[in-house]
């Protein structure tokens, strides 16, 4: 199966591999280089509701943070 990169350089995934994928609009996607491919890998989202406890830390945190920027790594999100 081929594609093509248009000139925005953006890529149409066919519809048949949607499908088989079962993705839907909106679906994000980690992308690695491998050699000289690039994987994507659908990214699951799940809903998180946290507990007034949770909350209350992540405002805090945000108290502290919001003038500054950092990347959030996994490792972060884990310590919260």
């Amino acid at each position: 199966m081929t594609i093509t990169l248009t000139s925005k350089n953006q890529i149409t995934i066919p519809k048949k591999l949607i499908n088989e994928m079962h993705l839907a609009e909106g679906a994000l996607f980690d992308i690695h280089i491998k050699g000289n491919r690039l994987e994507l890998v659908p990214l699951e989202t799940v809903e998180k509701i946290f507990s007034d406890e949770e909350y209350a830390r992540l405002e805090s945190v945000y108290q502290k943070e919001k003038n500054t920027a950092k990347k959030v790594t996994a490792r972060d999100i884990e310590r919260l």
